[in-house]
């Protein structure tokens, strides 16, 4: 009788396998394992089929329980396959994978610093993958990758120039997926002077150049009046994103300029350094 009761649970987990093997239409194939107290437990992908003709007899087995950290994460990475006879190589990494770039905004073509840890559970020397989508592009790209520290820890450094317009990223490491992080990217407006001091009435000439090139588009000159920045004049960007104007002044006195790009698709709104022009009777 004992042997007739084994056999019979031998055959239902069997069945177990099979059953969870076939799934869905197109979805990828899984197995799944019963483990102690009746609970089904998701683990590895099968493994590649041989080649035909090969003597490999690799066959799909089950993750040890102690592999999985929840019912629904995969053993290790989503496309690994556990040894036979053992556990996986790297055990699943729990928590949460942060994400914070710094400084965010950022100005065109200043150094950026993304970092983040994974949170509640350290695991140093994971791989982390970062991903990023320009904006008005339709998807992310690969952009680098590193490994966390000894604490868990990662950090990339975006060098000088490369970071020119508003982007996204997020990073990916060991099957976790971190929250997308939206970067802020202020263009590097100009905007500077033929002379610090004029008389009422004589013309002066402004001038500037917009990065990255933001060619065709309106930039607006302001004067700082009553405590706010009201437009006094406007210029639209040449071809070399670069614009110049003559203006006349009709009031004595100090007078405070800046210049400002409105907000696109590409960088947010920018303005460029305030100064001060002397306006002489």
């Amino acid at each position: 009788m004992r042997r007739t009761i084994t056999a019979l649970s031998l055959l239902a987990a069997a069945a177990v396998c099979v059953l969870a093997i076939a799934g869905s239409a197109g979805a990828a194939p899984r197995i799944v394992c019963p483990v102690s107290n009746a609970h089904i437990v998701p683990c590895c992908p099968l493994p590649p089929q041989p080649a035909e003709g090969s003597s490999s007899g690799a066959q799909p087995i089950c993750c040890p329980a102690a592999c999985c950290a929840t019912a629904s994460t995969p053993c290790c990475a989503p496309t690994a396959c556990c040894p036979s006879g053992g556990c996986c190589p790297t055990p699943c990494i729990t928590g949460s994978l942060t994400i914070a770039s710094a400084p965010n905004p950022s100005t065109a073509g200043r150094k950026v610093v993304i970092s983040g840890a994974f949170a509640g559970n350290p695991a140093s020397g994971a791989q982390v993958v970062l991903w990023g989508k320009l904006a008005g592009h339709a998807g992310f790209q690969k952009v680098t990758q590193t490994t966390t520290d000894s604490s868990g820890r990662y950090t990339f450094t975006m060098p000088r120039g490369t970071v020119m317009t508003d982007q996204a990223w997020y990073v990916v490491s060991n099957g976790v997926h971190s929250a997308t992080l939206q970067q802020h990217v202020d263009a590097l407006v100009g905007l500077s002077c033929t002379t610090p001091a004029v008389t009422v009435g004589q013309a002066v000439r402004l001038r500037g150049h917009v990065t990255p090139s933001h060619a065709g588009a309106t930039v607006l000159i302001e004067q700082r009046q009553g405590g706010a920045w009201r437009m006094m004049a406007w210029a639209k960007l040449s071809r070399t994103s670069s614009y110049s104007i003559s203006h006349r002044f009709a009031q004595r006195g100090s007078i405070r300029l800046r210049a400002e790009l409105p907000g696109d698709a590409r960088n947010d709104k920018s303005v460029s350094s305030a100064f001060t022009l002397t306006v002489k009777p």
